[in-house]
């Protein structure tokens, strides 16, 4: 359906996990109806801006997330620059998308609302991706998502968190735990002030919970894996289960 892209997670025009990840939280009545439109606007945007886009529906909600991924910092804020106004970019979307939908009260319809804007910096050293996987064949074939929301314990500091990181990803190598996970720290919004988004990615929920089951096996063996478990300097406060739409 979509020429591109993966993210929050995802990969750009063609194979790496986007840096920065701008998002809007839409919440509707019809949120099939809301991903649908989202999504047509998506291929539209991204014919006109180039940038990638794609929208992930939250399972058993009424959430829906729109997605714009960008290799910098700079991209991100000269896209935004660029979007309104009469020759802006947002315009030429809006004409063509009513093309589709000419009624002036489309969103209203399914009453989609906006919630509010996040951002995410990708924390590449953090994340869990195996050798034997090949992001660029594979990951577009990941549409099931989970989204982890952690914050740091008082009294802990984000270099902590960071070392229990890369030594819970060490313990997944000498595992050989075959799964892929991607880190990003919020940089705007977020949910409740968070510290990181962990997101793990896979073919499906029954995929990924089967994997999972999986791992925890082997983890529950091993001495390594439960010391860093039961000294963790991080909080698991909210988790989100959702499919991508291409």
């Amino acid at each position: 359906m979509k020429k591109l892209l993966l993210l929050f997670f995802t990969i750009t025009v063609n194979s790496q996990v986007p840096q920065f990840v701008e998002v809007m939280e839409f919440t509707s009545d019809d949120s099939r109806k809301l991903v649908e439109m989202l999504n047509d606007w998506s291929d539209i945007e991204t014919d006109v801006t180039g940038y990638q886009t794609f929208v992930m529906e939250v399972m058993n909600l009424n959430k829906v997330y729109f997605c714009r991924g960008y290799e910098s910092m700079n991209q991100l804020t000269d896209n935004g620059a660029k979007r309104w106004g009469e020759d802006g970019w947002n315009q030429k979307v809006w004409d063509k998308w009513k093309l589709k939908y000419p009624s002036e009260n489309s969103f209203n319809e399914i009453n989609a609302n906006f919630v509010m804007n996040h951002v995410f910096a990708y924390l590449k050293d953090l994340s869990y991706i195996p050798d034997n996987i090949d992001l660029e064949s594979e990951l577009q074939n990941m549409k099931f998502r989970r989204n982890v929301f952690l914050d740091i314990k008082k009294d802990s500091e984000w270099n902590d968190a960071a070392q229990e990181f890369e030594a819970i990803n060490e313990n997944n190598k000498k595992l050989k735990n075959n799964y892929v996970s991607f880190v990003y720290g919020p940089m705007f919004g977020g949910y409740d002030n968070a510290d990181f988004l962990l997101i793990v990615v896979d073919k499906s929920r029954e995929n990924y919970f089967k994997g999972l089951a999986e791992r925890s096996r082997k983890r529950e063996k091993d001495e390594e894996w439960n010391e860093i478990k039961n000294n963790s300097v991080l909080n698991w406060i909210n988790e989100e289960q959702m499919m991508i739409h291409y």
